[in-house]
């Protein structure tokens, strides 16, 4: 009997009765967040197909974390530079940021829908009620897996979308890097470098002078022992 084509006229009961109980089974308890998730992006990725939205659409700028080798007793004063420092490395530790949005995402969402579909229907609808809150806990719980697999199946990707910079402490002398912490001065300071893959964080120092978040400045030495650049501003009428 082909369930796709009734008789004129007539509806099919069996095909509406599989497309019931699909949806209730898409959408109870922990299941709803990771169904929702899995429909926006395929309708993103049709939309992305069809024109109408970049696919390869770039992660927002994610801070960097306190570099190897920096003294954390400077960087304690600014406690708040210092969390956002760490909260941007957990976030890039799950390769977040480092790859295309919609090849992260759409791992994520099938994996999220996998296990939110799976628990619920095979362990947790048994222990459970799929009230809000319990189904609030169970989501946080499946998208904290959900991550774990995330990173697993990107780690092998990176290596063909953030290639290693070539760059080294000499042909970073006359570069322009950008200052990412509250204040950059002589006794403490962190810049970013832009490079064609993630950027670069430099701890640096100025040559006396105060330098604000978001300017930029000029590297103009580099200390081999302590590992600090030193940079001077750059007034912004000479800024290209």
């Amino acid at each position: 009997m082909n369930l796709l084509k009734p008789r004129s006229g007539e509806r099919n009961p069996k095909l509406h009765e599989l497309v019931l109980d699909l949806a209730d089974r898409m959408f109870v308890g922990p299941v709803w967040p990771a169904s929702i998730l899995a429909i926006l992006l395929v309708v993103y990725s049709i939309l992305g197909m069809l024109g109408l939205f970049e696919l390869g659409l770039d992660a927002p700028d994610l801070p960097e974390a306190p570099p190897l080798g920096t003294d954390l007793t400077e960087i304690i004063p600014l406690n708040w530079d210092f969390v956002h420092g760490i909260g941007g490395t957990t976030i890039r530790w799950t390769n977040f940021g480092r790859l295309p949005i919609i090849l992260w995402g759409g791992i994520f969402a099938v994996a999220f829908w996998g296990i939110s579909y799976g628990f619920w229907h095979q362990f947790d609808s048994e222990k459970y009620a799929s009230d809000w809150i319990t189904s609030g806990i169970l989501s946080v719980r499946n998208s904290v897996i959900a991550v774990g697999i995330t990173k697993g199946c990107t780690q092998p990707l990176l290596k063909y979308f953030t290639p290693p910079p070539n760059y080294d402490h000499a042909n970073l002398l006359g570069e322009i890097c950008v200052v990412s912490t509250s204040r950059a001065d002589s006794k403490f300071g962190q810049a970013k470098f832009q490079t064609n893959a993630a950027p670069l964080l430099l701890n640096i120092r100025t040559d006396g002078s105060v330098i604000s978040k978001g300017s930029k400045a000029m590297i103009i030495e580099f200390e081999p022992k302590k590992r600090i650049f030193t940079v001077t501003p750059i007034p912004t009428e000479q800024v290209s």
